[in-house]
């Protein structure tokens, strides 16, 4: 029953037009928000502390209060306590900037304005002394942190405000720019319009005031006081007058509205592109920018693009710049695998506010399917082109999206295509004997299509836009992702927005002011020196610049530096940042002086910096400075061009082995190229992604050069200082160095010599036949934009990986930035999702598995009273999976008591509730586990394989085959396996070892559980249980196959990334020796190969060197990265 307004303000009822205008004169922002909160800043009972990650609350203060003598400092600073007292004692206002998380208890007196009179004096009590109270003081502190978590008691001591821009409040600001701008008379009409309606309220409360002053003074009877009587009668005219005013003003605002409402979608779109620009610092460090450098960027843009008499046009004009002119000026300061995100990101979030992009469909995209198992219907027996892992994906897509419904059935009757640009997806053959033909054409207007039941829907490029086409093939070739996502945003934005930005130092140049930095964010490899020196010269500055390098104890050396140019307007280049973090406060400190009113600097005077990416580089700095990324070239042509760029021509052409010497040459210079492009390849080409540097190439070039002088050839002493030293030396992993020899082999021996040699199959790579480094560079500009997998000696899987985990990389990066809301498009909030799949997974997983219901015969001791190593195994393997339970069943128990509100959900619980949303596996789980890279519903089930493969041995004793994936610690499995046979025949252990004798039969051990859940007998009868050694299966293969005929490793076959590994016999030896036809093959945990080093020498990731049959080289499968897995990733 309490009455309230309809269209209530805070602002209408705590502040006038003119206040609110002064304080935008001050720099408040024009937005509500902002008004809001400036009223609380200025009427609440507490002092207030802003988090204020855009500076816009520290601007307006510092604006507000400097004409009253305001102090701003940091709780860092050393005299802040000596700075407060004085502030206090005389009256002045105070601003502590960049508070962190907590406060210090120095300030509590003045937040709780402890004040107490003695002595008819107002006193506060600050430190040790009485400090006499001014109650002009005004104190107000601000943070930059985007999203703090303070203490309650923070809370009651203080008034916090968050002064966060919001997507509308920045759309506010920026409509009120534009307006400002484009239509300066509207703004000139609402400032008269405020200011005449504050004239007359003003002459009103005068009136008032003079009415009450005589009616105070007035004696005897009031109708006989002339002046009251006049000035009641002036107060009716007066107030007639105002209100016909206020009319008018009430329709002047109202045309001022309607004209200002036609520039909102400028301001909108500016509002997006910064939202999108802001959640860049999720992805990396240095990718800061302040609001008021992109506003100025905006403003910048307005004032110097194209006029146009038509509205309509010129909006489109401003449309078109805001977004490539933000595009070019933060992309260049982005690396090259995130300019595909930003653009992306860009090209949806407009799309998004303009309603082609719907919430669910974005969420399907990114965030994926949710992990929940479920029943679905069987493959149909019409879709053997199809594996059925993809008919469940189909069945899961159709069922979470309701566009795409009806596919599943289509499948089976009509061709399903779509096409993005010109990559064409085709789920299905383009002909079939039981497609039904002439399937009609859906009409414009789907929702009005009234098809039979039964019949397909066909023509799936007409009924899905881009987006939803996108979608699919995100799902069904990922590996296509990145090359359809440039495709995407150049038909939704533009071609522009696919290209990259101009980063040409005099664009920069052009860009920089004496107190604005240029930043050269560095990646390894990269070095912009040589550029910065060539355009010192163009500039005819040479002379004038002053380079050092940071590290320590060049700091001071720096300032002084610094100091020095600021008078003189000499170039200061402070290199490597990251070197110097103790110092960055103090360049921090100095590069915001530069901004001050009276600063002095030299109109000539320009700063550059360079920096690794790096979390203490200073937030400010980043912010207001010009980015531009520096990075080695990518692909063999730009490698090799900067590489010949760097040789002389007296270096390359005068020499005593003359054409040899130049092929040579090249070949090492292909070779530095080669291992740095095939690191794209992850594991298959190095288990470790290490960082050669153009240094190892001009020191192998040197080597090669002093080996050489008199004209001899060594080449085994140059071979193994390349490979073992030179390029080596940077190497840690054993598999590694092997493959390094390998792939040198191919571009660095006597062999690279001969007439008409070829580097790979393909014929475009080879030496010229001449002396001439002109030659020479002009063949290399010969050379593939898009170097083929063949001359990296790897296949086209290779190629399929590759652009799967650059299509990942992407769409998890993008994801990193996405607020955390509902998962997929699934309709279930975050909160069902969890509790579902945790009933799911409880009730999927045993308590524990009990030792002491195992079978008694496998733990009796033999006559020499020693248990089998293999029972041994088994019990260490159930200690380690009931640990791995009692983290899971005890987590999700109390996860669920978290989400009905019955428990506390910690920091740990939110960790894994968000995991189990995103369907990765939390990292309390993974810790307490073995090593694995799936998604976490995948990973469940592989859980509950394994629990199911040690459960039977435990109920039934050993298996005829060994599901070797299956093991925590497989290493001690294999131990357990020849400590066995040692004992049987009293050889020592460390004299055997395994032959590896591969069988020719598949075991998959999902039909092995499958078969055991039925109670039935898996049909293993084609093979024998052998008397000595174990079968194993379960493990896969990496870039290769086998051929079960010839009973060989083969090459891989396209598009079988990971084929099953026939089961395998190890079979202890002591006297094998390998057979010269034996490819030594590495096992691994997981594809992603690397592990730590662990005691035994080896990587923890590694399992055991197999022996496999092959007839071929070994060089053309260690030049693959040919290995053996135990698990996949999906």
């Amino acid at each position: 029953g309490i009455p309230v307004s309809e269209d209530f303000s805070l602002v209408n009822t705590l502040a006038d037009p003119f206040e609110i205008r002064q304080w935008n004169l001050e720099g408040l922002p024009r937005d509500t928000v902002s008004t809001e909160n400036a009223i609380l800043v200025t009427k609440g009972r507490r002092w207030p502390l802003m988090i204020d990650p855009q500076d816009q609350a520290n601007r307006w203060i510092v604006g507000k209060e400097r004409k009253n003598g305001l102090k701003v400092v940091k709780l860092t600073d050393k005299n802040l306590l000596r700075t407060l007292e004085n502030a206090i004692r005389i009256g002045l206002p105070v601003l502590i900037e960049e508070v962190g998380e907590t406060l210090d208890p120095a300030l509590e007196p003045i937040l709780l304005k402890q004040t107490f009179v003695q002595a008819g004096r107002l006193l506060i009590r600050l430190g040790d002394s009485d400090v006499d109270y001014d109650k002009n003081f005004r104190f107000y502190m601000t943070s930059k942190l985007s999203n703090p978590h303070y203490m309650p008691e923070i809370f009651i001591k203080v008034t916090i405000i968050n002064f966060t821009v919001t997507i509308l409040g920045l759309e506010d600001q920026l409509l009120a720019d534009v307006v400002r701008l484009e239509r300066p008379d509207l703004e000139e009409q609402r400032n008269a319009l405020i200011m005449r309606i504050n004239a007359d309220k003003q002459k009103l409360k005068d009136i008032e005031d003079k009415i009450l002053k005589l009616l105070f003074q007035s004696e005897g009877n009031i109708l006989d006081d002339e002046e009251l009587i006049e000035t009641l009668n002036d107060s009716k005219i007066v107030s007639k007058e105002i209100n016909i005013r206020l009319k008018e003003a009430e329709e002047t605002e109202e045309k001022i509205s309607k004209a200002r409402a036609k520039y909102i979608p400028v301001a909108t779109r500016g509002s997006v592109i910064y939202f999108v620009t802001a959640d860049l610092s999720e992805i990396d460090p240095m990718y800061q920018y302040s609001l008021k450098y992109f506003t100025s960027l905006f403003v910048k843009v307005i004032e110097t693009s194209e006029k146009a008499a038509e509205l309509e046009k010129r909006l489109q004009i401003l449309l078109d710049g805001i977004t490539l002119t933000m595009y070019n000026n933060i992309g260049r300061g982005l690396f090259e695998r995130h300019k595909v995100c930003f653009s992306f990101m860009l090209c949806a979030e407009i799309m998004k506010n303009a309603g082609d992009i719907t919430m669910d469909e974005w969420n399907f995209f990114i965030r994926g399917l949710p992990p929940l198992e479920k029943d679905r219907p069987s493959k149909p027996v019409q879709c053997t082109f199809m594996k059925t892992i993809t008919w469940n994906l189909l069945v899961d897509v159709e069922e979470a999206m309701p566009v795409y419904s009806g596919m599943t059935g289509d499948i089976k009757l009509t061709p399903v295509q779509v096409n993005v640009g010109s990559y064409v997806l085709q789920l299905n053959p383009t002909t079939l004997p039981n497609y039904i033909p002439n399937v009609p054409e859906p009409p414009a207007d789907l929702s009005t299509e009234d098809l039979p039941p039964g019949a397909p829907r066909g023509h799936w490029n007409a009924r899905l836009n881009t987006f939803q086409k996108l979608t699919l093939v995100k799902y069904f070739k990922p590996e296509a992702l990145t090359e359809c996502l440039g495709t995407f945003v150049s038909e939704n934005l533009g071609g522009a927005f696919m290209e990259n930005p101009p980063t040409d130092l005099s664009v920069l140049y052009a860009d920089m002011t004496q107190s604005v930095p240029l930043i050269f964010v560095l990646s390894s490899g990269s070095d912009p020196m040589a550029a910065f020196m060539r355009f010192a010269k163009d500039k005819e500055y040479v002379e004038r610049v002053h380079a050092i390098s940071l590290g320590q104890g060049q700091g001071p050396v720096a300032e002084k530096l610094m100091f020095a140019a600021m008078k003189t307007g000499d170039w200061v280049f402070l290199q490597n940042c990251h070197l110097a973090k103790s110092w960055m406060l103090s360049m921090e400190e100095i590069i915001k002086n530069f901004s001050d009113p009276g600063a002095e600097l030299h109109e000539d005077f320009r700063l550059f910096l360079s920096s690794m990416p790096a979390p203490f580089f200073p937030v400010s700095v980043l912010q207001n400075g010009i980015k531009v990324t520096s990075e080695p070239p990518k692909g063999l042509r730009s490698n090799l061009r900067r590489a010949f760029g760097e040789l002389t021509k007296s270096d390359f052409e005068d020499h005593i082995l003359k054409t040899d010497w130049c092929r040579i040459i090249f070949g090492i210079c292909l070779f530095h190229a080669i291992v740095l492009e095939r690191r794209k390849f992850g594991p298959l080409a190095f288990n470790i992604p290490y960082e050669f540097a153009d240094s190892d190439r001009e020191c192998a070039i040197d080597n090669f050069k002093l080996f050489t002088s008199d004209g001899e050839l060594p080449w085994d002493a140059l071979q193994f200082i390349t490979a073992e030293i030179t390029y080596g030396g940077r190497v840690t992993d054993e598999w590694d160095q092997r493959c390094l020899k390998v792939v040198l082999k191919r571009f660095f021996a006597r062999n690279t010599l001969n007439e008409g040699y070829h580097y790979c199959s393909s014929d475009v790579y080879f030496a010229p036949e001449n002396t001439s480094l002109e030659k020479y560079k002009e063949y290399v500009e010969t050379l593939p934009l898009i170097d083929p997998p063949e001359i990296f000696d790897m296949n086209e899987n290779a190629n399929v990986s590759f652009q799967k985990k650059e299509s990942m990389y992407m769409i998890n990066t993008i994801l990193e930035v996405q607020p955390r809301l509902v998962s997929g498009g699934s309709g279930k909030s975050p909160d069902e999702i969890v509790f579902e799949m945790a009933d799911l997974i409880l009730a999927k997983l045993p308590e524990k598995l009990d030792i002491d219901m195992a079978l008694p015969e496998m733990f009796e001791p033999d006559e020499k009273g020693r248990i089998n190593s293999l029972s041994t195994v088994l019990s260490q393997e159930i200690v380690r999976f009931n640990k791995l339970l009692h983290v899971i069943i005890s987590s999700l128990i109390n996860i669920k008591k978290a989400i009905k509100g019955l428990a506390v959900m910690s920091e740990q619980l939110e960790e894994i509730f968000h995991a189990i949303v995103l369907n990765t596996v939390p990292n309390m789980w993974a810790d307490a586990a073995y090593p694995s890279l799936k998604p976490l519903a995948s990973w469940v089930k592989d859980l509950d394989l394994r629990l199911q493969f040690i459960g039977r041995w435990m109920d039934v004793g050993q298996p005829k085959s060994y599901w070797l994936s299956g093991f925590f610690f497989p290493q001690g499995f294999i131990t357990g396996a020849l400590q066995n046979f040692a004992r049987k025949y009293d050889v020592p252990i460390d004299a055997l070892k395994f032959r590896f004798e591969v069988m020719g039969h598949y075991r998959a051990q999902e039909d092995v559980a499958a078969a055991e859940r039925a109670d039935t007998e898996f049909d293993d009868q084609e093979y024998p249980k052998p008397d000595d050694g174990v079968l194993v299966h379960g493990l896969y293969m990496d870039s290769a196959s086998w051929n079960v005929e010839e009973n060989v490793l083969a090459d891989a076959r396209t598009g079988d990334m990971n084929p099953p590994m026939p089961i395998m016999h190890l079979l202890p030896d002591p006297e094998y020796e390998a057979e010269e036809d034996r490819y030594d093959c590495p096992l691994y945990k997981t594809s992603e190969r690397a592990g730590t080093l662990s005691t035994t020498g080896h990587s923890t990731n590694f399992v055991i060197k197999c022996l496999l049959p092959s007839n071929m080289d070994s060089d053309h499968w260690i030049g693959k990265g040919t290995a053996l897995l135990c698990q996949l990733s999906q």
